[in-house]
């Protein structure tokens, strides 16, 4: 599982709080702290003004949330991966991954000598697919016709091989792109 960006900068906050506790203490053990200041913490706990304890059992309350919450992290189960049913069964589904459709359109994009750029996006719905395909282009082609042709054929490519039917197929020229071989 990925860890958020909130997430890290709560852990990062905790880890370096619980290493600062724990360097005062080793430094006391050690002798660099005079053990006053160990007693002068203590009784401003004890005897100090109630903003103080007020401030100590705020912070003691939050590490402790936090503690729970970092203990307890990333144990949850992980997301299932986005599917497409290729058949159905009395006895069961037949289901494939989403990556794995990514896949066959990127090989089936790929064998076009006039598309050199791809991203691509596959949305499921249970027994259909959308497609939506970012693509670079050479820039002598025929924009319309290789689009056309694309669509259609990648329909039915992912058609044959899955069984699924594509319901719709968005193609986004982004750019064009030079054929590395022309360059030289």
């Amino acid at each position: 599982m990925k860890m958020k960006v909130g997430t890290r900068v709560v852990l990062t906050i905790y880890l370096i709080a619980v290493i600062a506790v724990c360097g005062f203490i080793l430094a006391t053990l050690g002798g660099l702290i005079p053990g006053s200041s160990l007693s002068d913490f203590t009784n401003t706990v004890l005897n100090g003004s109630i903003w103080f304890k007020v401030l100590y059992a705020v912070i003691a309350v939050v590490v402790i949330i936090v503690s729970f919450i970092l203990m307890f992290f990333g144990t949850g189960k992980a997301p299932a991966p986005k599917t497409a049913r290729v058949a159905s069964f009395e006895s069961g589904n037949i289901l494939i991954t989403v990556k794995a459709i990514e896949e066959l359109v990127e090989r089936y994009v790929h064998e076009n000598k006039d598309v050199k750029g791809l991203r691509t996006n596959v949305t499921s719905h249970e027994d259909t697919l959308d497609l939506a395909i970012d693509i670079c282009v050479l820039p002598d082609v025929d924009i319309p016709a290789v689009t056309k042709d694309l669509q259609a054929g990648l329909a039915a490519y992912i058609q044959q091989h899955t069984g699924i039917t594509v319901n719709e197929t968005k193609i986004m020229v982004t750019g064009l792109k030079e054929n590395s071989a022309k360059l030289s």
